[in-house]
């Protein structure tokens, strides 16, 4: 029990002088990842939440892509697919639990979003 407790003192102490060394993350890159985030946040909100179609194209930017599983959808790919959605259930919603901003790359993480019906 005492070896796993200086195991750990120590792996404690490490991690926090990396930490330590990391510095503060610079304060217009954590405002540049806010605006992508309320960009993201608006587009399931908006668009597909509420049916704002029409905004697609104000907000995002031309070159947008959709990362899916097996392969990548641009805007307008991306667009007709909410439109059959909201068609096939009109009553559905999305919710973003969870969103990760990392360059100028932003949106919910893996399926972090709640879907209601």
């Amino acid at each position: 029990m005492a070896q796993r407790w200086v195991l750990f003192m120590t792996l404690m102490t490490t991690g926090a002088a990396f930490a330590a060394d990391s510095g503060p993350v610079l304060p217009d890159v954590a405002a540049q990842a806010a605006k992508n985030k309320a960009v993201a946040r608006r587009g399931f909100e908006e668009i597909f939440n509420q049916g704002k179609f029409q905004i697609a194209e104000k907000i995002y930017a031309l070159d947008f892509v959709n990362h899916g599983l097996h392969r990548n959808f641009d805007l307008e790919e991306d667009q007709a697919a909410v439109h059959a959605e909201k068609k096939a259930f009109p009553d559905l919603k999305m919710s973003v639990i969870l969103m990760a901003a990392e360059g100028g790359g932003v949106g919910p993480p893996g399926n972090t979003y709640r879907l209601r019906i």
